[in-house]
């Protein structure tokens, strides 16, 4: 049974007599256990629902609806699968106490991967989930690879248990599901030749296999007892580029697509410049830092600017990593007359010098940069810095927290657009 939590008002659900409460037993004969189901069995357009109310009353509902309506119910976060490998890079292992409870789950869940793009290592499938997936085409499915040889991908999940994963992948391909990949890389590990392997077998699954992400490991400061790991210097970082970007090159000839993509942090490590929004080409793993600066920079070049504003003072917090592409953005917005815009880079103090991405700064690493300075009229905080649900920041710091102590008015933007807005919701008024 799949219990109902929100019945948006005047949708198709409220109309039908659905409640908070009532869980939804089954859909035209077919039993509901999670948001899969019902997202699979909802897309009939006449169903027949059983459903027990909160009262404990079971009663059968007929619904008559267009395809793409999903009736305007909302359900419970789904109950995910935990991860069975103990990975020498795991980021969960390498955080404090007292952050937000959710940054320590690990989960592997094909059900997740599927929903929300959480990336699994197909570690933890059963039978009946392979079954499943085939069954519900639950495609496409965002894979964890790392490594095509067998031994050395034991060894970086610690995990003598996990599967051969080009078998796995092959299965995958044959039941027609479609696989966005990617590859941690850890310098001296899975790098070099076995980076080379990897692309190239992973090459022979396309179009199957529709992407591959090519990610840096991130080591903080809290690895004691831990693998040792270093981060990518600038020169490996660099070689990494040449490497990935030549089998590109090659992919693009064969395949009518680069297929592979580095992340932007690799292009931010290296110094070199970051390719334009064409070289992405549908962006298929922009939620895994691939491509995000160049669509943000794209962002940029095509809005059209006012000559002056009402006068603003605005501060923008950024980290280490994103400074030099904010530079790009703040000399266009300074060419506003009335606009006075200045960053302070927050360093990050709570996981150590080494995490340098805007969306791994904490609370109290952005109060530490801006203690004793003048932050204007407003200050703006990038918005991947904050859960999108409870306005948390990774050290549990909300956002009005941190308010109380700036004194200044605090705006959450995303994205170019979104620190426009806070411009102009502030100028004049200060």
């Amino acid at each position: 049974m799949l219990e109902i939590v929100h019945v948006q008002p005047g949708s198709t659900a409220a109309r039908s007599g659905l409640n908070p409460g009532d869980r939804i037993v089954s859909i035209n004969n077919q039993n509901v256990n999670d948001v899969i189901d019902f997202q699979f069995l909802v897309a009939d357009e006449k169903l027949a629902l059983v459903v027990r109310t909160a009262a404990g009353a079971q009663r059968r509902i007929n619904v008559r609806k267009h395809p793409d309506d999903r009736l305007g119910l909302a359900f419970p976060p789904l109950p995910v699968k935990r991860c069975r490998n103990k990975c020498i890079f795991c980021f969960v292992d390498q955080m404090p106490r007292g952050c937000r409870k959710t940054l320590y789950v690990k989960d592997d869940d094909y059900r997740a991967s599927f929903l929300y793009g959480n990336f699994i290592t197909l570690g933890a499938l059963s039978e009946t989930d392979w079954e499943r997936i085939f069954r519900q085409r639950l495609s496409p499915l965002y894979i964890s690879v790392h490594t095509t040889d067998p031994g050395l991908r034991s060894s970086l999940l610690r995990n003598k248990q996990a599967p051969d994963i080009m078998q796995s992948l092959k299965r995958l391909a044959a039941g027609g599901i479609r696989m966005h990949t990617q590859i941690v890389l850890c310098p001296g590990i899975n790098d070099g030749e076995h980076l080379s392997r990897t692309l190239s077998d992973l090459a022979t699954l396309f179009p199957a296999v529709a992407s591959i992400a090519v990610v840096p490991v991130g080591v903080t400061r809290f690895r004691k007892g831990l693998f040792s790991l270093s981060s990518f210097t600038r020169r490996r970082a660099f070689a990494v580029l040449r490497s990935v970007n030549s089998f590109g090159d090659r992919f693009k000839k064969r395949y009518g697509t680069r297929l592979v993509f580095p992340s932007d942090e690799f292009y931010i490590k290296a110094q070199e410049p970051i390719p334009p929004p064409s070289f992405y080409e549908d962006f298929p793993q922009i939620e895994n830092g691939v491509g995000l600066a160049a669509t943000f920079l794209r962002e940029v070049s095509r809005s059209r600017l006012p000559s002056r504003m009402p006068p603003v003072s605005a501060t923008v917090v950024t980290g280490v990593s994103a400074s030099g592409i904010l530079d790009i953005v703040l000399a266009r917005m300074r060419t506003i007359e009335g606009v006075t815009m200045r960053k302070i880079i927050a360093k990050n103090r709570f996981f150590g010098p080494s995490v340098t991405v805007t969306g791994l700064l904490t609370g109290s690493d952005i109060l530490h940069a801006l203690r004793g300075k003048r932050l204007g009229d407003v200050l703006i905080i990038p918005s991947s810095a904050l859960n999108e649900d409870e306005a948390l920041f990774l050290d549990g710091m909300s956002l009005e927290q941190l308010q109380r102590q700036v004194r200044v008015k605090v705006v959450v933007a995303e994205g170019f657009k979104g620190m426009m807005k806070a411009l102009r919701s502030t100028g004049g008024r200060a």
